[in-house]
């Protein structure tokens, strides 16, 4: 027995070290161009980016747009376990106060390339502003495409077009903690032609849908 338990001592220890290796490329050092997939996503759920400076911030969400946005060659494929994806149906159907690490990482590195496209836009010429917001539209209708793909994944209810700008309106808040008076006002300012713009995209989307040709 005592020569059982003898051999039997490491085992703990190895279990850690094994875990320990197979966390090193989320908890260890990162480079985000360099991150399979299931890896890049276990990094945005189980890090936390506000720890990171601007410039890492910044190139996760370039990697991000690589690997998920619309000019992806792969698009965005959702594979999860039963257990996995109860535990999504859970917390979709209850949401917390308290955002997890994915929803405030997903936040920062959206609040990055907003204020990257409201300033672009406050700078730009009137042809430039149009050629902009056009593109900004297609970006949003791609990452709403992505959520909504997600949540008909997890067989839950669609949502609706107004609960849809009211996530827009929560996010828009969320981006104007902390920021300074000038960058409030041109948030309000782009925010205000953008929303103006998607109006009247949605409206001619809903138009040409009602066609019969």
């Amino acid at each position: 027995m005592l020569r059982l338990l003898y051999f039997l001592l490491p085992l703990p220890f190895l279990a850690v070290c094994t875990v320990m290796i197979a966390l090193d490329g989320i908890f260890g050092r990162i480079d985000p161009e360099n991150l399979d997939r299931q890896t890049f996503v276990r990094v945005m759920q189980l890090r936390d980016f506000r720890q990171f400076s601007p410039e890492w911030v910044e190139r996760f969400t370039h990697q991000a747009e690589q690997e998920f946005g619309r000019h992806s060659p792969n698009p965005p494929v959702f594979q999860l376990s039963l257990w996995e994806k109860r535990i999504h149906i859970h917390f979709q159907q209850h949401r917390s106060e308290q955002p997890s690490y994915l929803e405030r990482n997903m936040t920062l590195m959206a609040r990055g390339r907003y204020f990257q496209w409201m300033h672009e836009y406050d700078s730009a010429s009137r042809d430039r502003k149009a050629e902009l917001m056009n593109d900004v539209v297609e970006e949003m209708r791609h990452w709403q495409e992505v959520y909504l793909d997600y949540v008909r994944f997890l067989g839950l209810p669609e949502p609706t077009p107004a609960e849809l700008f009211q996530d827009f309106q929560r996010m828009i808040e969320d981006f104007r903690v902390d920021a300074s008076p000038d960058e409030i006002a041109l948030i309000d300012s782009f925010t205000q032609d953008l929303s103006r713009i998607l109006f009247a995209s949605e409206v001619q989307r809903s138009i040409r849908n009602l066609l019969p040709w």
